[in-house]
């Protein structure tokens, strides 16, 4: 190793790259909680916004069935802002995920490598092979398995969203137009 590779401020020292991926680390994982609770945060105040449209349909006395639609339309464009919302947050979060992954497995290529740099590593596509004199190096890729699953769970959870924007929306008619005849029936 040449003087300028033990620079302080030099990525080409081993040692600062496997600091500065740490610290990458650390500062994707405080973005990954903070995209989860902006999807929690989302979530929540959806559910909110929906059940008081829901409560104030169902005790309503002035609203005819004829007039379904105005809660109707209030909670299908709360559903299509939210459902974008969601659904991109959920994708910023799989793919920070999936960077993470790929920063842990560069952290045990740059420790089980000694004298590999970052740069060097990051040269290797994943999945790929560095031969350099005296040192052979294999990038290996994050589990595909975790890949895979986190992918069905983001998909069930926007699609639970769905199913639950579904059942809104019915209900915005349902409560207003089947508490209505019920009225009716008791007369």
């Amino acid at each position: 190793m040449n003087n300028q590779d033990q620079l302080p401020g030099n990525n080409n020292n081993p040692d600062q790259s496997e600091m500065k991926l740490i610290q990458i680390n650390e500062k994707q994982e405080k973005r990954i909680q903070a995209l989860e609770a902006k999807a929690l945060q989302l979530t929540n105040l959806y559910f909110v916004f929906q059940g008081v449209i829901l409560s104030t349909s169902a005790s309503a006395r002035s609203i005819k069935c004829h007039h379904w639609w105005i809660p109707f339309v209030l909670s299908l464009l709360a559903a299509i802002l939210n459902l974008f919302a969601f659904y991109f947050t959920i994708k910023k979060i799989v793919r920070c995920r999936e960077h993470f992954d790929q920063n842990l497995v560069d952290l045990e290529v740059l420790k089980s490598n000694p004298g590999v740099t970052m740069a060097e590593v990051v040269q290797v596509p994943p999945g790929g092979q560095l031969n350099r004199e005296g040192v052979q190096l294999f990038r290996a890729k994050p589990d595909p398995c975790k890949k895979w699953w986190r992918w069905v769970l983001a998909s069930a959870s926007i699609g639970l969203s769905l199913g639950f924007s579904g059942v809104v929306l019915y209900g915005c008619h349902a409560l207003l137009c089947q508490k209505r005849s019920n009225e009716y029936d008791h007369c």
